[in-house]
């Protein structure tokens, strides 16, 4: 090939359009099969000794979930704070699998890993957890009001 002057004719430059295709194959065939791994992550939390599990796409939607009994007769709050924590184990499951499995593909702190690292926490934004103020039965209150002691009625 020549230098930056451009081609000898249109041999040389079809030669070269077929050198760059084929040194672009190997590459491209990686990253047909990167993608096809990355579209079968799922993340999978649990919570309450495993009475609640949750699974989670490369997406951040919400493919499973599983609720026993036993969690469900505590009550709403705590039947919901219980799926909160398995949906972020299983959000936290998806990030961690996503980068590893960039970091392999593409290698430690790239910037594919970087970028994908990015689109994957924007799509798996992390639930918030919320503690329970209750025994999950009834509702949270402030401590009950006591009668002023002055004499009257309360």
């Amino acid at each position: 090939m020549s230098d930056q002057r451009g081609y000898s004719g249109p041999e040389e430059a079809l030669a070269a359009i077929a050198a760059q295709t084929a040194a672009a194959e190997p590459q491209a065939e990686h990253a047909r099969r990167w993608s096809a791994e990355v579209a079968t992550i799922q993340g999978v939390g649990v919570a309450e000794q495993g009475d609640v599990r949750a699974a989670v796409d490369i997406q951040g939607l919400l493919t499973g979930l599983s609720v026993k009994d036993t969690v469900t007769s505590r009550g709403g709050r705590a039947t919901t704070a219980a799926i909160q924590q398995a949906i972020r184990g299983a959000q936290e499951s998806v990030r961690q699998q996503a980068q590893a499995s960039s970091e392999r593909a593409w290698g430690p702190g790239s910037a594919t890993s970087e970028a994908f690292r990015g689109e994957v926490e924007a799509a798996t934004p992390l639930i918030e957890v919320e503690p329970l103020a209750t025994d999950g039965r009834s509702a949270p209150r402030a401590e009950p009001s006591r009668p002023d002691n002055d004499g009257g009625t309360w």
